[in-house]
This record gives structure tokens, C-alpha cells and sequence, in this order.
């Protein structure tokens, strides 16, 4: 057992900032899925290894999400923020949403967006359907390879 906490504590030492974001995303991804369907986004390619971008929309049903529902988060290992900007754009452009804040990561941005029904619903998804979402994630790395 402590052989094994060794191994991933060099495992981990060893890792990339890009491998760090992305853990960190997938995690959060993953509690959050059960009301939000997530994206890749364009401007995740030209934002750098410790950052990522990723489209996030509310939804609570099985039909697919409108393009105007869709908002691009600034993800960073302590940081996250709902950005102004959209894939529509031009431009990448560094600009936090008004009227939003910066949290700590994925899971409270989306929460402060989020409508009552998708609050309860990601306070009350049962831990193997998150489970199960986040081993598909980091099976399938969705934000490295699309």
C-alpha cells in the first residue's frame, strides 16, 4: 500500500502543466456532467500548456444543446472564469464575462451560471455515474485529441 502511494507521488511530480489542466478539467468535467454538456473549443490550441478553454452548456435534457446556450471558461490550475468571448469570434480575446466572477476552478464557474434545477441535479448525481464519466474522460482524453 505506501508502495504504491510512492509511485504515484513521483507519478505525479513528474507531469507536465498541460497534464495537470487537464486532470484537473476531466475531474471537474466529470462532477458537473449530469447538467452541463461540455465542448472542445477553438481557442483551446492557441492558449498555452497550463490553460485550457472548453465550451460548457446547461443542459438538463437529451436534445441537443443550441450554439447560442454554448460559453467558453478560462481554466488555469487555481483559476477559472466564464470568458467573453465566444468561438463565433474572430479573436481570442481575455476577457472575463460581466457580471461574473473567478473561481476556483470548473465545477463553482458553472455552479454560478448554473439554474436551480441544475444545482440540485449536480448536488444529488450519484458518485459512479461520476465516477464512470470521469474514466470515459480520461479514457478518451476528449480535450487533447479533438
Amino acid at each position: 500500500y505506501n508502495l504504491l502511494l510512492v509511485t504515484k507521488a513521483v507519478v505525479s511530480t513528474q507531469s507536465t502543466g498541460e497534464d495537470e489542466i487537464e486532470t484537473l478539467m476531466y475531474e471537474q468535467m466529470a462532477l458537473a456532467s449530469s447538467a452541463f454538456a461540455f465542448s472542445w473549443s477553438r481557442w483551446n490550441a492557441d492558449c498555452g500548456e497550463k490553460r485550457m478553454i472548453v465550451r460548457g452548456a446547461e443542459n438538463l435534457t437529451t436534445a441537443p444543446v443550441d450554439e447560442d446556450m454554448w460559453k467558453n471558461y478560462s481554466c488555469e490550475p487555481q483559476k477559472c472564469y466564464t470568458l467573453k468571448c465566444t468561438d463565433d469570434d474572430d479573436d481570442l480575446f481575455d476577457e472575463k464575462l460581466e457580471e461574473t466572477q473567478f473561481h476556483p476552478d470548473l465545477f463553482h464557474c458553472l455552479k454560478e451560471g448554473a439554474s436551480p434545477d441544475a444545482t440540485k441535479t449536480m448536488s444529488s448525481t450519484p458518485y459512479g455515474f461520476v465516477d464512470n464519466v470521469s474514466t470515459w474522460l480520461f479514457a478518451t482524453k476528449v480535450l487533447t485529441f479533438s
